[in-house]
């Protein structure tokens, strides 16, 4: 609970002094609009290029609307394939609604939302949930819009790994090194 209330970023200033603090008035957790076209007119081949290059986010979680133009690709490591939820999104929409009625008034990519565990979570799960690895693939000409939110610990939030995660005994070397860090 702790963790929840005084590290993560909600974009509310922290009550009460127990822990040292000096966030601003600005809050670390951005809601982003990105662009991702394809520039390379010259190809008109199906494959699609990489645009954003693999990675993995400075957050406790991502969360990403599903985009109408599809791109996104999350790495599975148990299968080592690139996996594209906005894909079997569209899929398992077309399966609810075969006809396409509701899409008038909600369109398909209205209806889900991608949730990506980041660094942070990793770190605070002691590694039980991996930060995702993803990037943008474009295989269109048309440009794919995403708007994702990246939630992410309060500014100038110091992290106590004994606070917040018990015993220093029992933190392996990434918990230790991020002790004491804002």
């Amino acid at each position: 609970i702790l963790l929840t209330e005084e590290i993560m970023d909600d974009g509310k200033p922290l009550a009460g002094g127990e822990i040292e603090h000096d966030e601003g008035p600005v809050s670390m957790s951005p809601h982003r609009m990105c662009r991702y076209s394809n520039n390379n007119k010259s190809s008109r081949r199906k494959k699609a290029s990489e645009i954003f290059g693999a990675h993995t986010d400075t957050s406790f979680v991502t969360i990403v609307p599903a985009a109408k133009v599809s791109g996104l690709e999350v790495f599975d490591e148990d299968s080592l394939q690139w996996y594209r939820p906005e894909l079997n999104a569209r899929k398992h929409a077309k399966t609810l609604d075969p006809k396409g009625n509701m899409d008038e008034q909600f369109p398909w990519h209205a209806r889900y939302l991608i949730v990506m565990p980041g660094e942070l979570l990793q770190l605070t799960s002691r590694n039980n949930v991996p930060a995702a690895v993803h990037r943008v693939v474009v295989a269109t000409d048309a440009p794919r819009l995403s708007a994702p939110v990246l939630l992410r610990a309060r500014p100038g939030t110091k992290m106590d790994v004994e606070r917040y995660m018990g015993s220093l005994e029992n933190a392996d070397g990434l918990l230790l090194e991020s002790n004491g860090m804002k």
